[in-house]
This record gives C-alpha cells, structure tokens and sequence, in this order.
C-alpha cells in the first residue's frame, strides 16, 4: 500500500519510524532549496490499496510509483550537482579577486594604524614588507605623481624606507638615552610628508600610545609662531620695529641702566638683545665679574703671603748655612789643637745636627702648608662652581611654577617690568622670556585686539587646526600627559603649572604635522619671489630678514629675529661646516620640541623656480622636559635630504 504526502518542508536524512497497524518505514529525500517534496509510504503488510487520512482512495501501481520515485530522486541529485558547481565556481571567483586585489592595492591591514608604537621590542629591525612601515606616504604619492619607470618608483620607495629605517634608530637611541616615555616626529621633503610617528606613551597610567596627532607642549617654539603675527603687522605697516615699546604700551617703565636712561625696542626683544631678565633675578656676568675679580684679588693676597713665606724661609737657611760653618771651623780647630775630654766633641757635633734637623723641618712645614692652601682654594672653587650650577638650573627657578591664571598681559608684566636690566640694549645677548610677553604687548597694542585673538587668527589662517593656547580647563582631543624625574631618577607627574604669563614666549599646543604645515608654509614663503603660483604667508624678503643673524653679540649658533638662525660657513678645508637652516627649541615643565627648517641650497639664486618649497622640515615634540632634539632632528633631516 502506497501513500503519498505532498508540499511538506525538507526533513534530514535520517529514517524515521512510524507507528500504525503495520510496520512502516517513511522514505525523505531533501532537495537544496525548501519546495514540493513528495514522501512515500510503503505498506509492508495491507497490499496495493491503501486509505489516507482524509478518506480518498488512491489507486497506483507499482511501476507508477517506483517511475515518480526515480524521477524525484534524479531531480534532487540534479539539484545538489548544479548547487555544488555553483559554490565552488563563487569561492574560485573570490579567491581569484582577492589575489588580484592583493596584488594592485596596498594591504591596508599590514600599515600600523595611528598610535603604535614602533619603536617599541616588538617590531623587528628587518621587514620584508615595505608597507608595514608607517606615515611611508610615498605609495599614494607616487601613484598620483606624472607616470615615471618603475625601476625610478622602486628606488625611490627603497630611499624612503632606508631613510626611515635610520631615522628610527636614531630616535629609539635618544629617547633610551633620555629615558623619555613618548615621542612624536613628522618629516616632510618639498613640501610632501614622507614620514609621522608616534614613539612610546602619551599617557602611561592609561596606558596610551603616541601617534602623528597627539597634542603636547611646544614651548619656546611658541616664539616663532609669534614672530609671525609681528611679522604680518609689520608688512602691513601697523608695527615699527625700531620704534620704543611705550609707543605700544604706554604703560611700560622707562628703564635706566646704570642711572641713565636707554630704548628698549621690539627688534631688541625679538633677537633677545634687551637686556630683559629670563627666569634669573640677578645678573649672571655681574656675578662672573664679581667672582673674576675677588679670585684676582686672592691670587695676588696668596703670592704676597707666598713671598713673605718665601723670605723667612732664605732667612732661616742662612742663618742654618752660618751654624754648619761655625761647627765646622771649631771642628778643625779642635783636630790640630790638643786633645779635650770627648764630651765637648760630642757635644759641638750634636749642635751642628740640631740645626740642620731644624732647617729641613722648616722648610717641609712651610711645603705642607702651601699645599693646603692650594687644596682650599680648589675645594672652594669646587663649591663655587657646583652651587653656580644649581643656581643656573633653569627648571629650578621658582617662576616656572606658577599656578596662578593672569588675566591680561599688563598683569604678567607686572612680574618684572621693574627689575633692573643686565645690560645696555643692544649691547648684549641674553636668552629671555619675559621679553617676549612684552612682545606680546606691542602686538596688542599694534593690531588694536587682544593677543590671544590676534593669535587665534593666525592659527586659522595658517590652518593649524590642532594649535591651541595651554589652557588647563577646556577638552582637547588627543592631549599628553607630561612628565619630570625627581632627583633618584624615576618618573613622576609634571606638577601642574599655568602659562598664562608667557603666551607669546611659551604658552602654546601643538602636533607634529601642524608644525610641519607651519614649517613648509615658512619654507615657501622664503623661496617664493616670483609673482607666478600662490604668494607666501609672508614675503622673502621678510623671512630674510627672521633667518639672518642679527650682528652684535650673538650666541655660537646664531639668532636672527624670532628664529635661531645658521648661516652657510666654513673656515678650512675639509673641517667642520655649517648648513643653513632656521630652527627654534623648546623646553617647558614636562615637554621638550624641535622645529628645524633645512632650505635646499640654490634655491634663492634660481629665483625661485620649480615646484615649491625645497627642502625638509623636521618637527619633534616629547612629553619630558630636558631632552635635547636639535641634534638629532639635524641629522634626520641631513637623512632625508639624500631621498
């Protein structure tokens, strides 16, 4: 007896039982997809004839069904073939797709996101893949770059990775040698970026990483940003640099030196030669002459001694030179005269001893004091020389630790517009910040608007959008923590400090890759001179001007307006020479910084030809204070300069 049951779902392969009158077995076959599915039930038992549930009498025979049952089941097997073809031809297609992908565009995956640290042991020194070096932003470029051969694209991409390579080495060295947690760098060549990192930790506690957008301290490179804003007034004829400060702040003292009067002006400030104080309260060459002077007078109060002492000594060998020769003269008369008790004999002879004995004592007593002496007066000079040190600390000054907010600049002029100057203006050279709030002062007073506005303008227009002042209270995005080492050499928290008081000198934030907009939008303007193509933020002849040492007394590298300035020099053959190019340091309570410029050379002379700017622009910005970088940003940038 058959039964036939029809548009039922699929069901598993397995063979289910049924319980009737008879033993029964029910046969499923599953197709693919979820259709009419015919089930079948054979009666072992009842025959041919068999009635359904609803009472219909079907009438089939054998061959019928066993025709309709092969048929189902050729379908079915159909079905599963044409299925599996489908999906094996769909896997080939993807595979085949993702190897052509592979193999056109860069693995995106293997480039380290932003915020790893590379530096760290877990990258190896050796890659075989080039992508997986980060900020290399050569690829893209020079698929966008004029069609050139490949053998050029491969050997320039294989400069780019080399110069990576040692560039990386060189910072991992100097923040070993630092002990530095972080570090961030961004390199750029004619104007491209070709490299930005992050090195180490942003914030230890949290366990944060540094990347090319971590927003940290730049300090004193807060002076060359306001050199820009001064240099903007002055091409627009709103600021004289030559004219006295109480033009522009009438409120400034007059200042004397050595009870007459002198003229502080803005060129002074900018090139450090006012005679304004730094962090020190009292004259550091003051002191050296001082010191100079009292040590000359002891020497000369040591040689009279020395003399005297001198003197008393020849006496007293004389005097010892007379008595061995009244000994001897007795002795020879005594030998040719008659024979005396030997009492008398021993008697002279122990007198000659004495005073010899007394002579050579005199004389080691008189070498052991000079000798004390001369170890007194180096052990002073010892003293001396350690405690000018500790007072020239600059981290140890009381005035980087100010917590108090200042309201307005006349405010933070009030810190030390009545001190005394270290020297006439313009005769001197002293590094200073408090003569920069001054600066900020006369921009005040120039451009007629607070300086925070005038400075928040300039961070628009040169498209510094991660720039900002060190305020405490508002959230910005992606800022460090910055950290100190006590005197046992562990790490601690920067204590909190308010920079109010120094905008212009040293109060503003900043990233890597906004000081190197900042340092290509410099590095145009110096090479533009042509009226072709975009104009510079300022004019050439303007950044002539900041990048040229001013003359007079002038530290060993140079400083020229807002910027430390080196010229192309050298003195002999085959020795030492210097590169031009414009930088500016920066050391802060927690954070240290770099900005270096180094010009390509003959750009000037070609009138500014080609594609601009020429040359690399190298910026470093660390969570630590008391990290020199300029030395090894030169060397990155002598580096990249080969690429």
């Amino acid at each position: 007896m058959l039964c036939n049951f029809s548009r039922l779902k699929p069901l598993s392969c397995r063979t289910f039982w049924f319980q009737q009158k008879g033993l029964g077995r029910l046969i499923a076959s599953p197709t693919l997809y979820q259709h009419q599915q015919q089930i079948c039930y054979k009666h072992e038992i009842a025959g041919n004839l068999s009635v359904s549930d609803s009472g219909k009498e079907y009438r089939r025979g054998k061959e019928q069904h066993g025709s309709r049952f092969r048929h189902s089941n050729m379908v079915n097997l159909l079905a599963r073939l044409v299925g599996t073809a489908t999906v094996v031809s769909i896997g080939t297609a993807l595979c085949k797709s993702q190897e052509e992908k592979k193999d056109i565009l860069p693995d995106d995956d293997k480039n380290h996101p932003q915020g790893r640290d590379v530096v760290a042991t877990e990258l190896p020194e050796k890659s075989e893949d080039p992508s997986k070096e980060q900020g290399l932003r050569g690829n893209d470029e020079e698929q966008n770059s004029p069609p050139a051969s490949d053998e050029v694209q491969v050997d320039r991409k294989s400069r780019i990775e080399e110069a990576v390579k040692q560039s990386r080495k060189l910072l991992k060295r100097r923040m070993t040698e630092a002990g530095a947690p972080g570090l961030t760098i961004a390199v750029s060549v004619n104007g491209e970026t070709m490299w930005e990192d992050g090195l180490g930790f942003a914030d230890l506690e949290n366990n944060v990483r540094c990347t090319p957008v971590t927003v940290m301290r730049i300090a004193s490179i807060s002076k060359s940003l306001t050199m820009t804003a001064v240099a903007k007034l002055w091409e627009e004829g709103k600021l004289d640099l030559d004219a006295p400060v109480q033009k522009y702040i009438p409120s400034f003292p007059v200042k004397k030196f050595e009870g007459e009067e002198v003229t502080i002006t803005t060129r002074h400030l900018l090139s450090h030669q006012s005679g304004i104080r730094h962090y020190a309260l009292k004259d550091p060459n003051k002191k050296e002459k001082k010191e100079k002077n009292n040590s000359t007078g002891s020497k000369k109060v040591v040689e009279s001694k020395g003399e005297r002492e001198s003197e008393e000594i020849k006496k007293k060998d004389e005097e010892a030179g007379e008595k061995e020769g009244k000994t001897k003269d007795d002795a020879g008369e005594k030998t040719m005269a008659d024979k005396e008790p030997s009492k008398a004999e021993g008697k002279e002879c122990n007198e000659g001893s004495e005073g010899q004995s007394e002579s050579s004592q005199s004389v080691a007593e008189a070498k052991k004091a000079e000798l004390e002496k001369l170890l007194r007066s180096k052990a002073s000079k010892k003293r001396k020389s350690k405690k000018k040190e500790e007072e020239e600390n600059e981290f140890d000054m009381q005035e980087y630790y100010i917590k108090e907010k200042f309201e307005s600049i006349e405010e933070a002029l009030k810190l030390f517009q009545d001190d005394e100057l270290f020297f006439k203006p313009g005769t001197g050279y002293l590094y200073t910040t408090h003569g920069w709030t001054v600066v900020s002062g006369v921009v005040e007073g120039a451009a007629g608007k607070p300086f925070t506005k005038v400075i928040a303008q300039l961070f628009h227009e040169l498209g510094l959008e991660n720039t900002y002042l060190d305020v405490n209270t508002p959230i910005i995005y992606n800022r460090a923590r910055y950290y100190i080492r006590d005197k046992h050499g562990r790490l601690q928290n920067a204590p909190y400090v308010d920079n109010s008081y120094k905008w212009a000198g040293g109060g503003f934030l900043s990233t890597v890759q906004d000081l190197n907009k900042f340092g290509n939008a410099m590095l145009y303007s110096s090479q533009h001179q042509s009226e072709e193509g975009l104009p510079g933020y300022l004019k050439w002849t303007t950044m002539k001007e900041l990048w040229t040492p001013v003359s007079g007394p002038n530290p060993s590298s140079g400083y020229g307006l807002g910027w430390g300035a080196v010229e192309d020099s050298i003195k002999c053959a085959f020795c030492r020479e210097n590169r031009k190019c414009a930088s500016h340091t920066g050391g802060a309570i927690g954070a240290s910084s770099v900005l270096l410029i180094l010009p390509q050379p003959g750009v000037l002379k070609e009138n500014g030809e080609g594609k601009l700017p020429k040359g690399v622009v190298v910026s470093v910005i660390c969570n630590m204070q008391s990290v020199g970088l300029r030395k090894v940003a030169l060397e990155i940038a002598k580096i990249f300069e080969k690429v």
